[in-house]
């Protein structure tokens, strides 16, 4: 080889490396971090818990409201209120509380709540259909503020809202747009008057979808900001058993677009980050540490040390990606 050919090659490989860094790119690569521990299993309210919001109340202690049912569901009949439990810490399993919502405001399904903190109000919001708004000051006492957003979809559901860094709210929920199992999302700037935005990811064959059903498979999502973007998490399930405990997690600088994803098909534009070995994950920072959390229906797939009917809690680490 020439002497001009190798300063060609020479500059290629020193430019590699800053084409990558321009290109852009997840920093990090969350991973479970130990292993599951069991954090709470209702009793009166049902016997089991299905997907669920934590929170923290003003004295510190921690909350989970989540799905139940007295009786095993069948594509979640009978889901009619949330359990409820508390604990002073993460690493202690929760005592539990009354039901919420028991046959208010309506006596219809109620699933997936997500809850946040914004001044000295907590906001929780669930679905399914018509996204249910509440509020509390304490963390035990709800009032109902009202119907937030619905659509045409009838299981538009599983809602978490994010605080924007400049202001304003977003809230995220599965829904099913153009035949597409789709996330959707609105924007507030005070929790109380919500547009609708568009969709912020679908997912597509050969994808695990619901579509041409009308359902869809982009459960559960989960958005948390780091220093380098976004990362969002979802259970992308059909209800196959081999998908119940796989939520991949998706990279994007923009909490509005995080692509297409087709497993690596033809249109996929998603930047796909890992697989949370969990189903519908909410991750939550205590202090300096990180968690992670997983339930789900009785009977099906669980992550090695949850045992069936409880939502359980492991360490999350956040590992800058390709180390160790």
């Amino acid at each position: 080889m020439t002497r001009i050919g190798w300063r060609v090659l020479l500059a290629a490989a020193l430019l590699l490396p800053l084409s990558a860094a321009l290109a852009g790119g997840p920093k990090y690569q969350p991973r479970i971090a130990g292993p599951w521990q069991p954090l709470f299993r209702p009793e009166k309210a049902g016997n089991y818990l299905n997907d669920h919001c934590l929170y923290q109340d003003p004295k510190g202690d921690w909350h989970l409201v989540g799905i139940t049912a007295l009786h095993s569901p069948r594509f979640g009949t009978g889901e009619y209120w949330f359990a409820h439990g508390v604990t002073s810490s993460l690493t202690t399993p929760m005592r539990e509380l009354d039901p919420l919502f028991k046959g208010w405001p309506d006596n219809h399904q109620k699933w997936a709540p997500h809850a946040l903190w914004a001044g000295d109000t907590l906001h929780l919001f669930a679905g399914p259909g018509a996204i249910r708004h509440f509020s509390s000051r304490d963390g035990y006492q709800f009032e109902y503020v009202g119907i937030a957003m619905q659509n045409d979809y009838r299981f538009l559901r599983d809602t978490m809202v994010l605080k924007l860094d400049g202001g304003g709210f977003v809230l995220y929920a599965t829904d099913l747009v153009d035949g597409k199992d789709s996330i959707s999302a609105w924007r507030s700037r005070d929790l109380n008057s919500w547009t609708y935005y568009g969709v912020v990811f679908s997912a597509v064959k050969p994808a695990p979808v619901w579509a041409p059903l009308p359902s869809s498979a982009c459960e559960s999502p989960f958005v948390v900001k780091r220093d380098d973007g976004y990362y969002l998490s979802m259970t992308l399930t059909n209800q196959v058993r081999s998908t119940y405990i796989k939520s991949p997690v998706f990279f994007s600088e923009d909490p509005l677009n995080f692509g297409v994803y087709a497993a690596g098909g033809k249109g996929e534009t998603a930047r796909y980050v890992t697989t949370y070995a969990a189903h519908a994950p909410e991750i939550v920072k205590d202090g300096d540490k990180w968690w992670i959390t997983t339930a789900g229906w009785p009977g099906f797939p669980r992550p090695e040390g949850c045992p069936d009917h409880l939502a359980c809690i492991a360490p999350l680490e956040w590992k800058t990606a390709g180390g160790q």
